[in-house]
């Protein structure tokens, strides 16, 4: 996705060859057909046309980081606070690029710059650990009030249980996501679940399925983590350590792992270590080490300072009085979870999940 001065080189070179390979044959093929001469006018178009998009992200990796993508970044978003100061630099560059190419939008609800920045951050940890990697065919992400049904409406039913949806068939290349639940991804640094990875994590796992493995990923890792699948969808060693929609198939056994991966590596690492190494090759990072360095810098937000969402109100009178407490005492938004009588657990990429009747969950 990021344009370095050899990825430039090369785009150059191969736009050049092209053309000039065409612009031969049209002129070999002017001594037999006249007219054939015409379509020598054409080849700088075509230089122009692929060329286009390597310019176009050059330029937009030139402009300035927006101060107030900057301040949510560093407000909200753990991954990024723990980079080193190269890697965030990299970092605000993938969140650029992606949302100068994907269109963010709000069916029903105001998209902010915070909201935007939100997806686009979720677009790009998935994908940090490779260097030449992008979704090819997302186009726009839908931003919905709540959660939707099967036929994606928005409404109060008791059906409208799904807050994220990476499209197929008619809607491929489009992304649905409740925007209560995105920010309750990265409201807090506790918590497992972040809507906003899980789906791209679904667009990471299509794109290897469609184009092959980043160069990153072995294909050893990939084989290991397929006969991994393979034996804990068959014989799970311990069902609840992952939450039981990520039983439903190997896709959303892959895109849950992947919420818990990059949201509580460390929690992850100490059960199943295992686990942690076959994602740390796939995904060819290392949270967990990450996010333990990060933490050591990483301040708290005081109740009377102001919220990190902008809004100008306090911390304690804006996002924090969204939030509730758990009998275990974790912070959740109200608009993401019913907590009463147990009814309902966080609800994950299509369908509500049912709390076990016993053992620890991640």
């Amino acid at each position: 996705m990021l344009v370095t001065p050899e990825a430039n080189q090369r785009n150059r070179i191969f736009a050049l060859v092209l053309v000039g390979a065409l612009a031969v044959v049209f002129v070999a093929a002017g001594w037999f057909w006249l007219p054939a001469l015409i379509f020598v006018g054409s080849c700088p178009i075509m230089y122009w046309m692929l060329r286009r998009r390597c310019v176009r992200r050059i330029r937009t990796m030139e402009q300035p980081f927006p101060q107030q993508w900057e301040q949510t970044l560093e407000s909200r978003v753990d991954f990024f606070t723990a980079l080193s100061a190269d890697e965030k630099e990299r970092f605000r560059q993938l969140v650029k690029i992606f949302l100068s190419e994907v269109r963010v939008t709000g069916i029903g609800t105001e998209i902010d710059d915070t909201i935007r920045v939100l997806v686009a951050a979720s677009a790009a940890i998935p994908i940090f650990g490779f260097r030449d990697w992008e979704y090819h065919r997302l186009g726009e992400v839908l931003v919905y009030p709540d959660s939707f049904g099967e036929e994606y409406q928005a409404s109060d039913r008791a059906e409208s249980n799904i807050l994220g949806l990476t499209g197929v068939h008619q809607l491929r290349g489009v992304m649905i996501l409740s925007k209560p639940s995105l920010l309750a991804g990265f409201q807090t640094a506790s918590g497992r679940n972040n809507v906003g990875i899980h789906e791209f994590a679904h667009l990471v796992e299509i794109e290897e399925l469609e184009n092959g493995p980043p160069s990153e990923v072995s294909w050893e890792a990939v084989d290991h983590w397929v006969r991994y699948v393979a034996r804990e969808l068959s014989h799970p060693k311990n069902p609840a350590s992952v939450r039981g929609y990520g039983y439903t198939n190997e896709h959303e056994f892959f895109a849950v792992l992947a919420e818990y991966f990059f949201k509580s590596p460390k929690s992850l690492e100490k059960m199943d270590p295992e686990l942690y190494r076959t994602l740390e090759d796939m995904f060819h990072q290392d949270p967990a080490s990450l996010l333990k360095f990060g933490s050591l810098r990483r301040g708290k937000v005081g109740k009377n300072a102001p919220c990190p969402c902008g809004s100008g109100e306090k911390y304690s009178r804006c996002c924090l009085k969204r939030s509730v407490k758990t009998k275990s005492g974790d912070a959740i938004d109200r608009n993401t979870v019913e907590l009463s009588n147990g009814k309902r657990d966080f609800i994950d990429g299509d369908t509500p999940i049912k709390m076990p009747s016993g053992g620890n969950q991640l």
